[in-house]
């Protein structure tokens, strides 16, 4: 990728690009040399100086001949990023204002790891009261200071680990799972249990780098996740006991069901 290449998805036309780095190259130049050096008409040069400049791109002396000069390229890109920032500002109040939102018994397919982080921040970011999860470390870290952010906004936050609990300091309750080792070692990915008020659920299972989403699930429906808030609120009392109060079919520890027989040797043949 040439540095004019980088320009374009910034907003710059191919001859606005050509035209502002061949004036990082050469320097202070006139409407014609630079015409000259990028092989464009020089009316049509001209043209896209004057549109450089009205974006900050380009200044001149005001001579006669004119002689013009690339801003820095640290300039432009904050310039950019500030122009960036104001517009979607002002995209994001007018969108929001056409947002109908109402929960639905739907469960909906993320397909896209971009999509499951985007997700589980604005879930994380909106909640209330209370957020349960079961994250595996790799997810955990990514949530890590969102979920510190909604402790100190009041929420309630507690999940089950997969690492030791010392082994960094956490404002949110975490319980450790009995069976750490084992999941670490067979599960085919990484994942994530998530809701959010017992309104909103996440279940995500992805690659164990985190770059492919194998299974990526989300819903408002109340039921499904007041369910899922209520099964994660059992597992993490579960976890708290000891190994020999649980019977073995309450416990991932013990008895296999055909179902997690099923994934687990997915993962043991990859």
């Amino acid at each position: 990728m040439t540095p004019e290449d980088t320009l374009m998805p910034l907003g710059f036309t191919e001859t606005e690009a050509l035209t502002y780095c061949e004036l990082l190259r050469a320097g202070p130049s006139t409407g014609y040399k630079i015409a000259q050096g990028i092989g464009k008409a020089q009316a049509n040069t001209y043209k896209t100086l004057s549109t450089l400049a009205q974006k900050g791109a380009v200044i001149d002396d005001g001579g006669e001949p004119r002689l013009f000069r690339a801003v820095s390229p640290e300039q432009l890109i904050k310039s950019l990023e500030a122009r960036l920032a104001e517009q979607a500002a002002s995209a994001r109040s007018a969108l929001t204002q056409l947002e109908q939102h109402t929960p639905e018994d739907r469960i909906y397919q993320l397909r896209s790891v971009d999509h499951i982080w985007a997700r589980c921040e604005e879930m994380i970011g909106s909640a209330r009261e209370v957020i349960l999860f079961d994250m595996f470390p790799q997810i955990e870290a990514f949530a890590a200071p969102m979920l510190a952010k909604a402790v100190r906004r009041g929420v309630t936050v507690e999940g089950v680990i997969y690492e030791e609990p010392d082994a960094r300091p956490r404002p949110y309750l975490v319980t450790r799972s009995r069976a750490s080792e084992d999941i670490m070692r067979r599960w085919p990915g990484a994942e994530t249990r998530l809701v959010v008020d017992a309104s909103e659920q996440l279940l995500a299972l992805l690659s164990h780098d985190t770059s492919k989403v194998l299974h990526g699930l989300w819903s408002e429906s109340i039921y499904l996740s007041v369910m899922q808030h209520y099964a994660l609120a059992g597992e993490i009392r579960l976890h708290k006991l000891q190994e020999a109060d649980l019977a073995p079919h309450l416990t991932i520890a013990g008895d296999h069901p055909p179902g997690l027989r099923a994934l687990l040797a997915s993962a043991d043949e990859t």
